[in-house]
């Protein structure tokens, strides 16, 4: 009864150790993306950014994941925007 118990759990960290490590590697393969711009008025800046990202994501060659979360700066002259998503392979 005691070598059945010890089997058992054996198996069960074994089990326990593949679902880890195949969790890390799937992590692994994702990476924040981002693209950053600066135009003349927030909206020129935010199209320019949106593209960057895509070029960024593209450059890795994964697929964007999420939502993509905008920030933007505005100066008197300028707006500066930064774009960022997750991106897996």
């Amino acid at each position: 009864m005691n070598t059945l118990r010890l089997v058992a759990l054996g198996a069960g960290a074994l089990i326990a150790l593949t679902t880890l490590v195949t969790a890390t590697a799937e992590a692994a393969k994702c990476v924040m993306a981002g693209g950053s711009a600066t135009g003349l008025t927030q909206d020129i800046a935010k199209v320019m950014a949106t593209n960057a990202l895509g070029q960024s994501i593209s450059s890795y060659g994964g697929k964007a994941s999420g939502k993509v979360a905008m920030k933007c700066d505005a100066n008197m002259l300028m707006s500066t925007c930064t774009a960022k998503q997750r991106a897996c392979k």
